[in-house]
Formats: C-alpha cells, sequence, structure tokens
C-alpha cells in the first residue's frame, strides 16, 4: 500500500474529452474539457483525462488525437482511451440569413468560443448490437478492425487503461449479441494483452452475470457508471461492494429518474435532422432555380431546422453537476469508495459532467481523508 502524505490527494480525478472526433462534443451542453477551457486552464484541478475517441478506424481526426495526447504528457495529465461510441456523419451548415445594415450587428461570440465549420450526428456505435436494434439505420456497427487503431494509439503514448462501452443504456446484450460480443472482446483482449493494457468494460446494457462470465475469461474489469447503472435499477453501493476488487474507474455523475429520456433524446434528434436535411435539399435547390424570393425563405427554414437539431440534442436528464438536485444520492457510495482508497485501493474518479471546480469540492470533500491539509 502507498502511504500517502496528508497534503497528497490519494486517488485521481479526471474529466471528460470528446469533442476531438467529429470536432463537437455528442453531448449538449458539452462536457467536453477542449469546450470548457483548456487542458492547461484545469492543469492542477485533474489528475487524468479520459479521452473518448469517437472516430472508428481513426479515418478522420488521427491527428488531433494524437496532438491532444502530447498535450496531456507535457502537462503529466495520466490518460484513459475509450473505445468508439458514436460514428460521426457530417452535414452542411446553412449559410447565415442576410442582416439589415439598419439593425444593430449581432454581439461577438464570447472570448475562446469554438465555432462549428458544420453540424455533426452522431450515431451510437456498438461492438455487438443487440438484435432488437441490429440493422438499424440509427446504429453504427462497429467493428474489432476498427478499434485496433485505437488501441495502437494507446500502446504508443504508453497508455495502460482502456473502457469499451458495451451497449446503449437500457438495450441489454441478449444472448446472440452476447456471443458476437464476446467474440470481439476476444481479439480486443489479444492486442491489448500485447502492450499490457487493461480492458475495462463499461456498464450499460451488460448485466452483472455477464460481465462476471467475461471478466472470468479475460481478466477485464469495470468501468463503472453510477448514473447509468442507478437509471437501469441498479442497487449502486451493493454493486460496488460486490465489485470493489475490479472496479477501478467510477464515473460520477447526478441524474433525473427516467432511462426512457435516453432513447426519447436519440429520436427527437433523428426526427429534427430528417427536416435538417429536407430544408437543406430545398434550400440548395432553390438557390440552382435562382428563385431568389424562395430562396430566403428555404433559408429561413434551413437555419430555425439547425436551430431545432440543437435544441433537440439537449442533454438535460444525464452528466448534470454533482451539486445539482436529481435522483442519486451519492454520499453513501462516496463513503465506500474512500474506504477502499483508505484501504489502499488505486481509484480513478471521472467527473462526466460539465468541468467545474464545485464538483472538484463536493468530491474533495468526501472523499479527502480528515488530516487532508493540501489542496487541489
Amino acid at each position: 500500500m502507498r502511504i500517502m502524505k496528508n497534503n497528497e490527494i490519494p486517488f485521481f480525478l479526471g474529466y471528460v474529452e470528446q469533442a476531438i472526433g467529429g470536432g463537437q462534443d455528442p453531448l449538449n451542453p458539452s462536457i467536453s474539457i477542449s469546450r470548457n477551457g483548456s487542458l492547461a486552464k484545469w492543469r492542477g484541478k485533474l489528475n487524468f483525462l479520459d479521452l473518448r475517441v469517437n472516430d472508428p478506424g481513426l479515418k478522420k481526426n488521427a491527428a488531433a488525437f494524437e496532438q491532444i495526447l502530447q498535450k496531456a504528457e507535457s502537462l503529466s495529465i495520466k490518460t484513459i482511451i475509450t473505445l468508439p461510441e458514436y460514428s460521426p456523419v457530417y452535414f452542411d451548415l446553412p449559410p447565415e440569413p442576410k442582416v439589415d445594415e439598419s439593425t444593430r450587428p449581432p454581439r461577438p461570440a464570447p472570448r475562446g468560443t469554438v465555432k462549428n465549420t458544420h453540424l455533426t450526428h452522431f450515431k451510437p456505435a456498438y461492438l455487438a448490437l443487440p438484435s432488437a436494434i441490429q440493422g438499424h439505420s440509427s446504429y453504427y456497427n462497429l467493428s474489432v478492425e476498427e478499434c485496433l487503431p485505437v488501441i495502437e494509439l494507446a500502446a504508443r503514448h504508453s497508455i495502460k487503461d482502456i473502457i469499451v462501452p458495451v451497449s446503449e443504456p437500457g438495450v441489454f446484450l441478449d444472448p446472440q449479441a452476447e456471443v458476437r460480443f464476446k467474440k470481439a472482446l476476444k481479439e480486443l483482449y489479444a492486442a491489448a494483452a500485447s502492450s499490457s493494457i487493461s480492458l475495462h468494460l463499461r456498464n450499460g446494457g451488460i448485466s452483472l452475470s455477464v460481465f462476471r462470465k467475461l471478466a472470468r475469461e479475460f481478466g477485464c474489469k469495470l468501468a463503472y457508471d453510477v448514473g447509468i447503472a442507478h437509471l437501469e435499477g441498479d442497487d449502486i453501493v451493493d454493486t460496488y461492494q460486490k465489485l470493489d476488487d475490479v472496479i477501478s474507474i467510477i464515473s460520477l455523475h447526478q441524474v433525473l429518474p427516467g432511462l426512457d429520456k435516453f432513447g426519447a433524446r436519440r429520436e427527437a434528434m433523428e426526427r429534427a435532422l430528417k427536416e435538417y436535411i429536407a430544408a437543406r435539399n430545398d434550400y440548395r435547390q432553390s438557390v440552382e432555380d435562382k428563385d431568389d424570393n424562395y430562396s430566403a425563405k428555404c433559408l429561413k427554414r434551413f437555419n430555425f431546422a439547425l436551430k431545432d437539431y440543437q435544441e433537440a440534442s439537449r442533454n438535460t436528464y444525464l452528466n448534470l453537476g454533482l451539486y445539482q438536485s436529481g435522483d442519486l444520492n451519492l454520499v453513501p457510495l462516496l463513503k465506500e469508495i474512500r474506504s477502499s482508497i483508505e484501504a489502499g485501493a488505486e481509484k480513478y474518479v471521472l467527473l462526466a459532467m460539465v468541468p467545474n471546480t464545485r464538483n472538484n469540492d463536493f468530491v474533495l470533500q468526501k472523499l479527502a481523508p480528515e488530516n487532508f491539509s493540501g489542496a487541489f
């Protein structure tokens, strides 16, 4: 057991980065560090980064991922990589509507705001889609071959932990999908083990009995997303106590009740995207037809469709701050995590929410030892 000084935080505290693949965050508001400051700004307020590589096969944004890994290394920030959970699809943005020159010009965007160059729609991507959604156009069937370049990227940067998302929350692996997932995991395990990389299966769509079987065979651990577990009806304290020895990554965020909200958001985004594409096509046709009056109406509809999509993508029920009101009482779990830490266990506490130092303070208050005299 490592002896801690009383001014040293005895656990790792981290945030998420998932706005690299696709140039935008799959969640709105963004929970990514890069959309809420910079790594340099947050240095000293986090020990590790969960880099979510939403770029199957690293076909589109490999250089950007290399860059952020190098930046984290230069700041002595440890990185954990999450395999792709989304596949980005890009769409052109509408031209901005013409503004009457007599009206007051719009206020400039706040300093540091990242201006989007396209609309990115993220298709959920998993290694073994359950039969209920297999072949559905809303989902992307992720292949092992598209994950191997990510494992190679991790190996080049001496990363030792990779999170593997299993399925969409509430959409559990059926027996057929379980067989496919096991086959994929076997190949991933072989690739990861050759570089001494540990795999952590993320809960969500996987039963504990299935996880235990896979853990026995492949030695994988559990990346425990507490918000997802709660929405799936899990007794989070009981599960943590039973699986403490295989849980080293704990993802914390506040949630509102109702697992159905997850699918409802995705469906609302798909409806809004369909309208967006229709509005885009009408605008393009009007430009080709050189009908200026109709083109102006189409452009207005195109911009409204963009706003409707952005509104549909808003995530108001998951990934909330720990200090916000919600359905989860995290204090009993944090007491259990603290007991594990005091017993010498190494724990990575991931704050999967919009970065805010109030979240840091909340966790530090619950997990730091009573004689802690340092500052984050």
